[in-house]
């Protein structure tokens, strides 16, 4: 059984959701601009609370055991927040007009 570390600083976290994602596609995703979240990501810039928000959610869905999927309280419980955050994203992306 590995052991998963969890980040404990901002670049660590951004960096730990983005996966294998571009800066690009990242940024896209959360609606901000591509030279922002590599300030983010090199800690000259604190990022807003719905990046961070995102990106715990990200590392959450990562983590998650495949037992708690069975239960559909929690199933119904994750969807909710993923689609919270969906449309925390949607609303940041039509605010920008994009």
């Amino acid at each position: 059984m590995s052991i998963q570390t969890f980040p404990t600083r901002q670049s660590e976290l951004i960096r730990q959701a983005r996966g294998q994602r571009t800066q690009t596609e990242f940024a896209k995703l959360l609606g901000v601009d591509r030279s922002c979240l590599s300030r983010y990501e090199r800690e000259q810039l604190g990022a807003p609370t719905s990046v961070i928000n995102h990106c715990l959610g990200a590392i959450a869905a990562q983590t998650r055991s495949p037992v708690a999927e069975v239960d559909p309280v929690r199933r119904a419980l994750r969807l909710t927040i993923d689609a919270t955050r969906e449309l925390q994203i949607a609303t940041a992306l039509d605010a920008r007009g994009q």
